[in-house]
């Protein structure tokens, strides 16, 4: 199916999905650093589907509200004021995803154990995520808008991944981003199941995530037709 048609048989299914990245480390990298982890895993996912082309991944901050664009400096840390947020696009296809860094209210959670989590010991084991979130009191979570290319619905998640890999644990979503029972969960483990159809746990996300794949695979080829144009 053509793109347009793809774009236009998801939009308003949902109005926006998010991933959020909670930290087990007070480190934070730098945006550069979850630029090329982010693009590595967009790659492997492509080239799991036998698509042998590397789009480039791009990276803005813009002003809340006014969308002007701010100085970005790739080597600081991948954090930034509330009134700002990251903008992240793929290639050469239209739109993108948005980045978010908050801090954490500690009156959001299951119970004060929680220092403002949305989920418990109960869901994941490991104390220092909790403990991060006392000490350092910040998250972050990528979004995806309604319409958006199938690669930037893949982008999201490997760019949530990356973060969460590169601060040492959990992602998080209850918006239909993937199966709810999934979640929390680990890198490693998104990176194997995220948009595979195969490993959907309903009949829902196993649909979407088989056109998503479909609509990557029109894309990449779309992308590497601009590259083979730049190249003549």
């Amino acid at each position: 199916m053509g793109i347009a048609i793809f774009n236009a048989l998801w939009h308003g299914e949902a109005m926006a999905t998010t991933i959020d990245v909670y930290p087990a480390s007070v480190e934070v990298p730098s945006t550069r650093e979850v630029l090329a982890l982010g693009s590595m895993k967009l790659w492997a996912y492509l080239s799991s589907l036998g698509v042998d082309v590397r789009p480039q991944v791009q990276a803005e901050l813009l002003a809340r509200g006014s969308h002007h664009a701010q100085e970005l400096v790739l080597d600081a840390p991948f954090a930034w004021p509330e009134n700002h947020y990251m903008w992240f696009t793929v290639g050469t296809v239209n739109g993108g995803t948005d980045a978010y860094c908050q801090s954490l209210d500690d009156k959001w959670g299951v119970d004060a154990s929680t220092h403002g989590l949305p989920f418990s010991r109960a869901h994941i084991d490991d104390p220092t995520v909790f403990k991060t979130a006392r000490r350092g009191g910040r998250w972050w979570y990528f979004r995806r808008s309604a319409g958006q290319s199938a690669l930037v619905h893949v982008l999201y998640g490997c760019l949530a991944s990356a973060l969460a890999e590169l601060t040492n644990r959990v992602v998080y979503s209850d918006d239909s981003a993937w199966d709810a029972e999934r979640f929390p969960a680990r890198s490693v483990e998104l990176d194997r199941w995220f948009m595979r159809p195969e490993d959907a746990l309903s009949d829902q996300f196993r649909v979407w995530a088989q056109r998503i794949q479909d609509g990557v695979m029109e894309e990449a080829l779309g992308e590497e037709g601009e590259h083979q144009d730049a190249a003549s």
